[in-house]
């Protein structure tokens, strides 16, 4: 039995396995809607083990793709940047990977555990690590995406920067090319919130002003809901840095400086950092005493590696023997065998799941593609009286999230749910942007990085594309529940919700329903030979898609053929070839997609 005092991490739960490959596990460090991270010993130090759920992966071979490209990625990181990645099977059925283990706090958890905003000597050296940081990396054309408090963890030594879920070599990234809402809301980047342009390390550097800002304040500049509001925020108006200018009005100009709303115009990661080392040094410790006191425990028990007994069990017949996997090289992953699809236990009320933005790709010490917060449940919506006007049913499938902890194996405090958009329920805690952050461990989940969809956990994986549930009427094409209908002509319309009479809309880069004489709600539907169209809004010439079921639906660029296909389904539905789910409605506001049941919420009336 290994001593876990000091580690973050809590003892393995019965349904926990008892080792990963070659690795044997310890405890929990962090467990969420992508997948379970553990503390695990491997050669002698102790790794955080990211395992990602069989639900996640599922039939979707693109997403073992994607997986095994981030994979590359995180390789590629400079190893003082981020919790490098020792081993990885790409190929298992659910792959996994290993980190090494960050004995560290995230920058959250440290103000939290100080109690107030930190003291300008250690906001300094905040900018001045976290600026050496992502230097190394926009050095290699990599950006990071999702720079935020919980990202950047606190060491003795310094600070390491983790979920790099979304760092892509930029001209290798689709990210960067799509318009794709990669980040999360409040430290997010305007050409980020507009996906007006393409990103670079500017968009890091906005972030790490925001970041600063919140040490400072407490809060980030713009306000730390996850809605559009803050988004619109961002992009037009300007930073709340008055208790920064209080503090250090040096400080504050820097800040302010990053905050610029032109990338061209924010300071480089490397001209941060010469100018924040201007203010050193930085003698030991570097952070206030009850961070360092505790980043002391935290290193204390890093240094003293425990050896795991694993109970000696017999091997199933055909089991194989356990054995070490090395990372292979680039390209070489193959696609794993489709696995049986677990029959689902009879759906007896309706719950609705909200995937706030954004999503979050894979890893570097921690990670996410697209961003995403928790789920949220409600009661089921009233079924509206909207006349049925196409036809449609979508695959069922398991809605993906994306969560994880932190590399530090430190479990975040508890935060009071709220109603609102993307709170966990039972899955993982929110952490402070409103991405699912790690329930049971916390943050070392992070340094292992989230592989999959969202905040620090992957690359946007979808539900597979099942057969369909059949229920209220959502059969598929040829089904009892009604066949498919004829694709709508080419043309311009509007699609108003039958539960609520709102029209599809655009707000920046989401979708959302809106007044239906708004000049967003106006969709040119372009058909194709296979019955399938894209509905590209008139007046930002940018189409609809979504990133599988149960996650939030978006506006981008219509050169990737990925989500952006669409088909008229029974009922009035319209269903996504991305995991074949319904186009519906947000809880707060947005638009996702769900498994198709024929509910008001996801009839949509055409209209000229």
């Amino acid at each position: 039995m290994v001593e876990l005092s000091g580690s973050g991490a809590e003892p393995l739960e019965p349904e926990d396995p008892r080792r990963i490959g070659s690795i044997p596990l310890a405890g929990r460090l962090g467990a969420g809607g992508m997948g379970r991270v553990y503390l695990g010993v491997r050669e002698g130090r102790y790794v955080a083990v990211k395992q990602l759920l069989s639900s996640v992966v599922g039939e979707d071979g693109d997403f073992v793709r994607r997986f095994g490209h981030e994979l590359d990625n995180l390789a590629r990181l400079p190893a003082e940047a981020t919790a490098p990645l020792l081993t990885s099977d790409r190929t298992a059925r659910p792959p996994w990977f290993a980190t090494a283990y960050v004995p560290g706090l995230t920058l959250r958890e440290a103000v939290e555990l100080h109690g107030r905003p930190l003291p300008a000597h250690a906001l300094w050296l905040l900018l001045r690590e976290a600026a050496a940081r992502l230097a190394s990396v926009h050095a290699l054309d990599m950006v990071h995406r999702d720079l935020k408090p919980s990202n950047i963890m606190l060491t003795l030594d310094g600070l390491t920067l983790i979920d790099f879920g979304v760092a892509r070599a930029a001209e290798q990234s689709q990210l960067t090319r799509t318009g794709m809402v990669v980040g999360t809301p409040a430290y997010m980047a305007p050409e980020q919130a507009s996906t007006s342009r393409r990103l670079s390390g500017a968009t890091d550097v906005f972030a790490l002003g925001s970041v600063l800002a919140y040490a400072a304040c407490g809060r980030p500049p713009f306000g730390d809901e996850s809605g559009h509001g803050v988004l619109y925020r961002i992009v037009h108006e300007q930073p709340d840095l008055e208790p920064l200018r209080e503090l250090e009005p040096e400080l504050a100009d820097v800040v302010a400086a990053c905050l610029d709303k032109a990338p061209e115009s924010r300071p480089t990661a490397a001209e941060l950092l010469e100018r924040a080392s201007q203010h050193g040094p930085f003698p030991a410790p570097l952070w206030p005493a009850a961070i360092s006191e505790c980043l002391s425990e935290r290193a204390a028990f890093a240094a003293d590696v425990q050896k795991i007994d694993l109970p000696t069990t017999p091997l199933a017949e055909g089991e194989p023997e356990p054995e070490k996997r090395l990372e292979p090289e680039p390209g070489t992953a193959s696609r794993p065998e489709r696995p049986e699809r677990p029959e689902r236990p009879e759906r007896r009320r309706r719950t609705r799941i909200l995937f706030a933005v954004l999503p979050v790709a894979v890893v570097a010490g921690g990670t996410t593609l697209a961003l995403q917060n928790l789920p949220y449940t409600s009661s089921p919506r009233a079924e509206g009286q909207a006349t049925p006007s196409a036809s449609a049913a979508g695959p069922g499938g398991p809605p993906t999230s994306t969560a994880g902890g932190n590399p530090s194996g430190t479990a975040s405090p508890a935060k009071p749910q709220t109603k609102g958009k993307g709170q966990g329920k039972g899955k993982a805690e929110e952490d402070d942007d409103g991405k699912g952050h790690g329930g049971k461990g916390g943050s070392q989940a992070a340094a292992a990085g989230g592989a999959g969809t969202g905040a620090q956990d992957g690359t946007g994986g979808s539900g597979g594309s099942g057969s369909p549930e059949g229920s209220s009427g959502a059969g598929g094409s040829g089904s009892s529940g009604g066949g498919a209908s004829t694709p709508p002509t080419s043309g311009t319309q509007r699609y108003r919700n039958g539960d609520n009479g709102k029209c599809i809309s655009q707000v920046y880069g989401a979708a959302d329903y809106g007044d239906c004489s708004d000049s967003t709600t106006r969709w040119t539907v372009q058909s194709r030979s296979d019955g399938s169209f894209t509905l590209v809004n008139r007046q930002t010439d940018q189409c609809l898609y979504s990133n599988g079921l149960g996650q939030a639906v978006f506006v981008g660029d219509c050169a990737q053929s990925t989500g952006r296909l669409w088909h008229t389904g029974s009922g009035g539905s319209l269903r996504s070839d991305d995991g074949g789910g319904c186009l519906d409605l947000g809880m707060s506001s947005g638009l996702v997609t769900q498994k198709c049941t024929g509910e008001a919420s996801q009839r949509w009336t055409r209209q000229t």
